[in-house]
């Protein structure tokens, strides 16, 4: 079985082998500087590299920006590039690349390379309808841009959900990606940023735009958003979103309480990064927490969000040789599983 029959068929609701047992975000760099110390050979340069150092499946991450090298950048972490109409006039002009530039042919070249050897899944990334506009107006102006300037705000989402829907369009007949995700997030430890009115009059209208196309090409959809979803996944699920990730434990979320509400929905992340430096019988622990999630739903074990560096070389071994011993009590041979809305098709 490949990596992506594997993965369809798990999101599909379908027997398998072995649930995937991938690493969806790369290494802190901190993370790397100590494996390097610990034996990581510098052959194991790339993600995919480390990956593959490491024995996991692997999965590649491919990045699509509406951004080119005339756009201005900010200033600092935080900071906007805009503030009002005027400065948007400006701005648009330099964004929104043609959409045949966005992804070089030799990068399409290459993920379809590795979709060939059929140990890789591949994901595209772009960013969601509340992540862009943030980074447009900053932070703190982002948040008051929903009151300051909304027929601004739906302006330029409405702009970036034409582009995408080019881009989609433009893409995806060239190379069907396993997922891809809409970057957001929207949530921090104590749930969403906005509320869910904010959310459905000024996000749902072009995820509704959008999600619609990438489903035409069997695309599951899903939203990367840190902190606390429990509110936010239902916002997400009634806009056609297939999942979310990473699930982060400090932020208190349940992948149980999200299987229950959302059938539908699958999820990736939610193993508690914070164990790992206490050794495999902490792990082991965690891992037997999450089993049931595992084998009762979609849910695709992974370090909710980056192995941190106080995490040994030889504590992720014994991590990823735990993940494929958990990963394969889930086959979902005699489960009853509801596949998610775009494998029906």
């Amino acid at each position: 079985m490949t990596a992506s029959e594997r993965f369809r068929r798990f999101l599909a609701g379908k027997s398998v082998d072995r649930s995937p047992a991938i690493e969806w975000a790369p290494w802190w760099h901190l993370t790397i500087e100590r494996w390097r110390n610990e034996g990581l050979p510098d052959s194991a340069r790339s993600v995919e590299g480390i990956q593959e150092f490491f024995g996991l499946d692997k999965c590649i991450q491919t990045c699509a920006s509406q951004y080119t090298a005339a756009t201005p950048r900010a200033k600092g972490h935080g900071l906007g590039i805009m503030k009002n109409e005027e400065d948007w006039e400006n701005i648009k002009k330099t964004l929104f690349p043609p959409v045949e530039n966005v992804i070089s042919e030799s990068r399409l070249e290459y993920i379809k390379s590795m979709h060939e050897r059929g140990d890789t899944l591949n994901f595209l990334t772009v960013d969601g309808f509340f992540w862009f506009p943030r980074n447009l107006f900053g932070i703190e102006d982002h948040l008051y841009s929903f009151y300051d300037y909304p027929e601004l705000y739906c302006e330029i989402c409405e702009m970036y959900s034409d582009w995408l829907v080019e881009f989609f369009r433009y893409v995806l007949p060239r190379f069907k990606f396993d997922f891809m995700s809409f970057a957001e997030d929207m949530s921090y430890n104590l749930g969403p940023m906005i509320s869910e009115e904010c959310f459905d009059e000024f996000l749902a209208p072009f995820y509704r735009k959008v999600i619609p196309v990438l489903h035409e090409y069997g695309v599951p959809v899903f939203i990367d958003s840190d902190g606390d979803i429990t509110m936010a996944v239902d916002w997400y699920a009634k806009v056609g979103a297939d999942g979310m990730f990473p699930l982060e434990r400090q932020a208190g979320v349940d992948v149980s309480e999200y299987i229950k509400k959302q059938p539908k929905m699958a999820f990736i992340g939610h193993f508690d990064k914070m164990c790992m430096k206490h050794g495999k019988e902490a792990m082991r622990a965690e891992f037997e927490r999450v089993l049931p999630s595992m084998q009762g739903g979609k849910l695709i074990i992974s370090v909710d969000h980056q192995t941190p560096p106080d995490v040994s070389i030889d504590y992720y071994r014994d991590y990823v040789d735990l993940l494929f011993e958990y990963c394969e009590k889930v086959t979902h041979e005699n489960a009853s599983i509801e596949p998610c809305p775009v494998m029906e098709k």
